[in-house]
Order: structure tokens, then sequence, then C-alpha cells
């Protein structure tokens, strides 16, 4: 007989890809500006404005997996998986 996930486990399940979706997707992003800022540097250009992007973009990164990994802990900081 196949056992099927309980509820729970299912929903941690859920939880835990959204969570590595939320953070993989601006992690992306800011490996693009990383790359875009290296390339501005190789031509000889300023690349200050992507430094700033990939700054901010970082912090949102280190936001984002703070508040996911206090609610699948259960810590009272978490406020959901959401931004």
């Amino acid at each position: 007989m196949k056992r099927t996930p309980d509820t729970g486990a299912q929903a941690f399940e859920v939880s835990i890809r959204k969570f590595l979706h939320d953070v993989s997707a601006p992690l992306s992003a800011l490996a693009l500006t990383l790359e875009t800022a290296s390339r501005a540097v190789s031509r000889g250009d300023d690349p200050s404005e992507s430094i700033a992007l990939a700054q901010r973009t970082l912090q949102s990164v280190f936001d984002k997996f703070e508040r996911g990994r206090a609610a699948l802990l259960g810590e009272g900081g978490g406020t959901g998986l959401a931004p």
C-alpha cells in the first residue's frame, strides 16, 4: 500500500518550495546585475549603478531569507513567506 504524506507534511513541502523560489529568483537577478557590472568594468565604464542595484537586491534576498526562515521554523518574527 502506497503511503501518502499527511497534510502537514504537504503544507511544509509547499512552504519550502515557495521559500526556495522566493530566494532563488532575486539571486538569479543578482547574478545578472553583477555580470552587468563586470562588463561595465571591462569596458572602462562606471559600474556604480549596477553595484548599487546589486546591494539592494542582496538586501532584499537577506530580508526574504530571514522572513522565510522564521516562518518555516515557527518563530514569532516570521510574517509569512511573501514579501
